[in-house]
């Protein structure tokens, strides 16, 4: 009975240990078979960025076959398929993605891009993600809509998009612009060894409106085109 009715907060310790300290729950409501909470992306000791409100729901006859599985959603974004969880003793599968986070993350990526305070919303899909024995495979794209920047009054600067491809121990990233008077485009790279990486271009269709933060995201290399290089 006790393990039946285990409550939800339960899982908070146990998310922020085996994430090495990035990500906790908060507002743990249930138990730990079917409940809800709000998870949080440690960006350090004092603070973090919340999420969506997560609901999850275990599988307990996948418990027979020696995995833990459950159906996972969010709160205010539907998906036409469920998202799944699914834990064995070598690797954790996440099939179906969808996650919502704010556009502030990118800003965690290097110290640069902090006195942008970017924003608007990031959300993240893949048919298939896959963690086994340290590395990470599958191919994702991110949509950052309704961009903004504390750098500029215009608003929103535009929409844009990632397409991530993990392999091995390394991500690589390509961003366009979809739409938007800031028009930005370059590709990144992520590994343990070499943290983050990305060398682009941004331009204006309104250089006028956007010239401090041109300035600030680098140098003008040729009449109108600066270089991000983080």
């Amino acid at each position: 009975m006790l393990l039946v009715t285990a409550p939800a907060s339960l899982l908070a310790p146990l998310i922020q240990r085996i994430s090495h300290e990035r990500l906790s729950l908060a507002n743990c409501q249930g138990t730990i078979w079917h409940g809800s909470a709000t998870p949080l992306l440690l960006t350090d000791k004092s603070s973090g960025l919340a999420l969506h409100t997560l609901h999850w729901r275990i599988n307990p006859q996948a418990l027979l076959l020696g995995q833990l599985k459950a159906e996972i959603g969010w709160d205010d974004l539907q998906s036409a398929t469920p998202m799944w969880l699914t834990l064995d003793g070598k690797s954790v599968n996440l099939t179906h993605v969808l996650l919502p986070l704010p556009a502030e993350v990118l800003s965690e990526l290097s110290p640069y891009l902090k006195p942008a305070q970017l924003s608007g919303s990031l959300t993240i899909e893949s048919p298939q993600l896959t963690y086994t024995g340290n590395h990470l495979q599958g191919n994702a794209r991110a949509r950052w809509s309704q961009a903004g920047s504390a750098m500029s009054a215009v608003h929103p600067l535009g929409d844009y998009q990632i397409d991530i491809v993990a392999a091995q121990d390394s991500l690589r990233a390509v961003l366009t612009t979809v739409s938007g008077v800031l028009l930005l485009d370059g590709q990144g790279s992520w590994s343990p060894a070499q943290k983050f990486h990305f060398n682009g271009t941004a331009r204006a269709t309104d250089q006028a409106a956007l010239n401090e933060l041109l300035h600030h995201l680098g140098p003008e290399t040729t009449p109108g085109v600066y270089r991000i290089s983080l």
